[in-house]
C-alpha cells in the first residue's frame, strides 16, 4: 500500500529522531498543525512551501512529498500549462513504466547525437 504524506513525514521524522515542536518549529508552522498533518487530520494539504521546508529538513524528494500531497510544483504546472500536450505525454509515460531515469538517458543521448 502507497505510503500517505502524512505517514512519510511522521516516519521520516522519526527516523531522524526530531521531535514534533522541534520539526515544527524548524519548518516553521505550530506542533498542533504538523500533528494534524501527520495524522491526515488537515483535509488541506500544507502550502508548496512548507512542503520544501519538510522536504529539505527531512532529506526527503520535494517532488515526491508534492506527489503524495497530491500537489504538483509550481514549476511543474507552468510546464504543463505551457505545453497543451504535456499532460498526455505524461500519461503515456506512466503507461509505459517508463523511468524517469530512462527518459533522462534517452534525452542525453539525442543531445549527443545532434552535436556530432
Amino acid at each position: 500500500m502507497k505510503e500517505r504524506f502524512g505517514e512519510r513525514i511522521r516516519r521520516k521524522r522519526t527516523e531522524l529522531k526530531l521531535g514534533l515542536r522541534e520539526t515544527a518549529t524548524k519548518v516553521g508552522i505550530s506542533p498542533t498543525y504538523l500533528s494534524r498533518i501527520e495524522t491526515m487530520e488537515e483535509k488541506s494539504q500544507p502550502a508548496e512551501d512548507v512542503i520544501r521546508k519538510l522536504a529539505t529538513l527531512l532529506n526527503d524528494d520535494f517532488d515526491e512529498l508534492m506527489t503524495l500531497a497530491g500537489r504538483v510544483s509550481e514549476d511543474v504546472e507552468k510546464v504543463i500549462k505551457a505545453d497543451p500536450t504535456m499532460p498526455e505525454f505524461l500519461r503515456t509515460v506512466g503507461e509505459k513504466n517508463i523511468s524517469g531515469a530512462d527518459l533522462m538517458k534517452l534525452l542525453d543521448a539525442q543531445q549527443k547525437k545532434g552535436k556530432r
